[in-house]
Parts: structure tokens; sequence; C-alpha cells
């Protein structure tokens, strides 16, 4: 049976969406305002997730994981977690470890900067897709997000999706100390987990290089770019590890995960479509018999 649920939520709107998020997206899509989808597959890699105490969210500082977390899985490859039809397929290798018996006040994933995407609508009304066609149904056309066209309109019959790289090089926040690479998520209006992310270069010290001529950051394995992304939620209600818990599940939920994309010149028209990443949601439980 479920016992002590935690919802942990990381919303990450690339710097180049509006910080706001869009609307549901009709069925078949209909006008011109950006709205939100579930997009047909999505995978994620993930290296490690936990429990934690004594994180300081209010901070830019890259949280100290090994000091202030218990890890529960950790995959040092990395374990790719595939979303189809918004269900969560097995996880992989890697190591699973019991967390000490606590009250944790956090719970934190870190997952790779590059996510992938593939999905196909149906418009009402014929669109120009940013990459190339016209038509009623628009698809993934195998670009790269930010920075490419993605996507490619035409008919039902022409439709030829492709996994897109979606890569996370920049928060977009502002306030105090947030920036491009650390944001906090609170207040959220379903009453869910207040959430904090980190964007942290291949050895984990916070990403710092930013680049002409969206000043946002860059994917690779340099010192100061983006290879990591660590979220932490802060949960509504501290959560306790005991003798009766038996287990931790993760489920990866992209309900929101996509947007269909209509407002963002100079990089697509205005009566153009390119599909971006919008948000994506982890729920984890932690089980007993």
């Amino acid at each position: 049976m479920s016992k002590l649920l935690k919802t942990l939520l990381f919303i990450s709107p690339l710097a180049v969406t509006q910080q706001v998020m869009a609307e549901a997206c009709s069925d078949p899509i209909s006008g011109l305002t950006d709205c939100w989808a579930t997009p047909d597959t999505y995978t994620i890699t993930l290296y490690e997730m936990g429990v934690c105490n004594d994180i300081s969210d209010q901070s830019s500082t890259v949280p100290d994981i090994a000091s202030s977390c218990q890890t529960t899985y950790s995959n040092s490859t990395g374990a790719t977690v595939n979303v189809e039809n918004n269900v969560t397929g097995e996880l992989s290798g890697g190591t699973s470890t019991r967390p000490d018996d606590n009250l944790y006040s956090y719970g934190f994933i870190k997952v790779d900067a590059n996510m992938i995407m593939k999905h196909q609508a149906t418009f009402s009304a014929p669109i120009t897709g940013s990459g190339t066609g016209l038509g009623t149904t628009c698809w993934t056309n195998g670009n790269s997000s930010p920075g490419g066209e993605t996507t490619d309109c035409g008919s039902a019959e022409d439709a030829n999706p492709q996994n897109m790289n979606v890569y996370i090089i920049g928060l977009n926040c502002s306030d105090g100390e947030q920036g491009m690479f650390y944001c906090r998520y609170e207040n959220d209006p379903e009453g869910l987990d207040n959430t904090y992310a980190w964007l942290v270069d291949a050895n984990g010290n916070a990403s710092t290089n930013t680049y002409a001529p969206l000043g946002i950051g860059r994917y690779s394995e340099t010192a100061g770019d983006v290879k990591y992304l660590i979220g932490v939620a802060k949960f509504n209600e501290p959560k306790t590890v005991n003798n009766a818990s038996t287990g931790m599940q993760a489920q990866y939920r992209v309900t929101r995960g996509l947007n269909a994309n209509f407002s963002a010149p100079p990089l697509t028209a205005s009566d153009e479509v390119d599909f971006t990443l919008q948000e994506f949601k982890v729920i984890t439980t932690i089980t007993t018999d």
C-alpha cells in the first residue's frame, strides 16, 4: 500500500521561451497562441536521485549533494528513462540504496541537460512548419532545440516524426540571485512542492559560461558549460523513512512536456509553429507493505 507520497516537480523552460506557462493545446490545435501538449515520446538520462536535509534553496550556490542528501538511486553512466504515452518505462542498471531512517525535508534528482522528444500534432487549419512545409499535420523533424527549426508540416501521409534533442542551457529566471543557471519555482497554483534548479558542468560545478547572441549557456563537457541539471523539491510535508518503508518508486510524467511555440521571433515567424520543451515532472513514492 502506498504511504508517504512526495511530488517532485521540476519545471524547465528554455531561455528562448516565455516564463509564463502556456495553456493546453486543443485537439486539433487552433489559432496561433502558444500551448502545451503531451509529447508522444520523451527520454531523459537519470544519474542520481534521493532525499535530503539542510539544503539552502534560496541560494544560487549548487547544493552539496554528498553531504546533505541520501542517494537512493545512482548510475554513473546514466539510466535511460523512456516515457511513452505519459507512462514510465523500467530503469535499468545502477545501484539502489535504502536511505537512513530519518525525517527528510527535500528530494533531489540529477539528470542530463540533454533530453529527447518526438511528437506529431494535428492543426485545424494549415500551418507553416519552422523547418519546412505547410499543412494540417506537423512533426518534430530531428533538428535540435533551442536554435534549430524543429518542426515540419504537411499532410498526415507525409508525417515522419524524428527524435528532437532538447538542450536545457538556460533557466531564464530573474530576481535576486536567480539567473540563467539557477531558478526558484515556488507557490505552485496546484499546491505542489516548491522546486529549485541548478545547471552544472561536467565536474558538478555551477555553470557560468554564456554565449551570444542570447546570453545563454552551451551544452558540452567544457568546464563552466552545461552538462547536468539538479532539481530539488522542498516537501510540503517532511517525509519519514523508518522500518515500515520498503521502497522508493519514481514515475516520470510529461503532461505539459511539449510547447507548440508560435511567438519566438526572430527564431520563428508569427505564423509558424516550432516545437520546444515546456516542463517535466517527477513523482516519487515511498512505499510500505
